[in-house]
């Protein structure tokens, strides 16, 4: 052998994002001037630099020293744990005579977290729910605490799951539901701050503040069409009493004047002539028959205006649509849905999906007239599923559109996938209902 190397350690413990350096010796044992080329294999090589890479010029029973320098990035992808590494030193003149010292790097855990309260406020007659995001960028697993308080004592609070734990380079998430001690009947809505402490071992809580607004259980116009219905009550007795009723009773006592006069009339011409009487009953029988046909006639009108009173304003049939939208690193991706002629779309509820744990943005809109709207936008990195309710539906009409966008930044690893997705690939699904206007009824023969 012409060469002998020797490192100065064979052991380098250091955490993500430091970097430690590891002097090697090399000596030239033959006769000749050497030259030389080194380089660092096993997994440490993709985050090692050897200074100098080449040396030349080394002369017999001389040695020289070269530096590697190993810098592990802070990510989550750099597993915990002793890689092994070896130093390949070839002599220039003699590349047969290869030597190639061996080392371990032993990487060393790290903690780094992100939490997120979403939304941070909501509002509702007794009680809403929170979601607690926590993004896992260490490189070992987090136990995290999550617990819930407010000064006052005026909330309740129950977390599911109250402890979590979230592998390296993955994202998981608690519900935290909140409700009010006491019920509001009428009257303004109250306001009460909470606060979300999420903590993990050996390391500082994170705060999160939040709101939950308490509406009245009565609305603000209630006491008055309660108030207003009472009066029209009272105004229609009133009527009753004042108006109708007092004619109705002065019509009837004429109607049964008239009867007794009738029926006094007929039996004196009864009795003066067999003629007049027989004449007088087939008056009677032909004005029975024409009341009988006005009768039917009215009740012909009538059933015709049934009809057409309160005929359905409009049809509504419940819809669920899915978009789906996929990207590069630092590339974009956009699908829309467009909601048909002659038809409104009712937006209630959103579910959106980022399996693979990308790193971007995501944004809903709605696109009326040329007129964009954003409904909500979004960090990847902040949920896998996370879903919304609007108790107001956004109303979308026909030629309108809901917009799903996407910007990625990095897709995910899910932990054992290989290899690794090469694109961001997410999705939106949303449901409502889509309402069209209800056909004229057909008009009767006839009417």
């Amino acid at each position: 052998m012409t060469t002998t190397a020797t490192l100065e350690t064979s052991h380098v413990r250091l955490t993500p994002g430091e970097e430690a350096a590891v002097a090697v010796r090399i000596a030239n044992t033959g006769t000749t001037v050497e030259g030389y080329q080194i380089e660092v294999l096993g997994v440490p090589a993709a985050w090692a630099q050897v200074e100098p890479a080449q040396i030349a010029g080394v002369y017999p029973s001389e040695a020289t020293t070269a530096t590697i320098t190993f810098r592990p990035p802070r990510d989550a992808a750099v597993p915990v744990g002793s890689l092994d590494f070896g130093v390949r030193i070839v002599p220039v003149d003699h590349a047969e005579q290869v030597v190639t010292p061996e080392g371990v790097v032993e990487i060393l855990p790290f903690l780094e977290s992100v939490a997120e309260l979403v939304p941070r406020t909501t509002t509702g007659r007794m009680g809403a729910r929170h979601q607690v995001a926590v993004d896992n960028r260490g490189n070992a697993p987090a136990t995290l605490t999550i617990k819930a308080t407010d000064d006052g004592k005026h909330l309740g609070f129950k977390i599911d799951p109250g402890l979590l734990v979230v592998e390296p380079g993955t994202a998981a998430f608690s519900t935290v539901k909140v409700k009010p001690a006491k019920r509001i009947w009428r009257g303004a809505s109250v306001t009460y701050p909470f606060a979300v402490t999420v903590s993990a071992e050996n390391s500082t809580p994170v705060v999160l503040d939040g709101v939950h607004v308490q509406t009245a259980t009565l609305p603000k116009w209630f006491m008055k069409a309660l108030l207003a219905l009472l009066a029209l009550l009272a105004l229609l007795a009133l009527a009753w009493f004042v108006l109708l009723r007092p004619v109705i009773e002065s019509a009837a006592r004429a109607a049964v004047a008239e009867e007794t006069e009738a029926a006094v009339q007929a039996a004196e011409d009864a009795q003066q002539a067999a003629a007049a009487a027989q004449q007088a009953a087939q008056d009677s029988a032909n004005t029975a028959a024409q009341t009988d046909a006005a009768a039917q006639d009215q009740l012909e009108q009538m059933e015709t205006l049934r009809e057409g009173i309160l005929p359905p304003a409009e049809i509504s049939v419940p819809s669920v649509n899915r978009l789906e939208v996929s990207a590069g690193p630092n590339a974009s991706d956009v699908a829309a849905f467009t909601v048909p002629d002659g038809q409104t779309l009712r937006l209630y509820d959103l579910l959106l999906n980022n399996p693979q744990g990308d790193f971007g943005t995501v944004s809903v809109e709605t696109s009326i007239d040329g007129q964009s709207q954003v409904l909500m936008q979004l960090g990847l990195e902040n949920f896998r599923d996370s879903d919304f309710h609007f108790q107001t539906p956004v109303v979308v009409p026909a030629g309108g559109e809901v917009r799903f966008f996407l910007s990625c930044r990095q897709p995910g690893a899910p932990f054992g996938l290989t290899p690794p997705p090469a694109e961001c690939a997410d999705a939106l699904t949303f449901g409502g209902n889509l309402v069209s206007p209800a056909p004229q009824p057909t008009p009767t023969a006839g009417g």
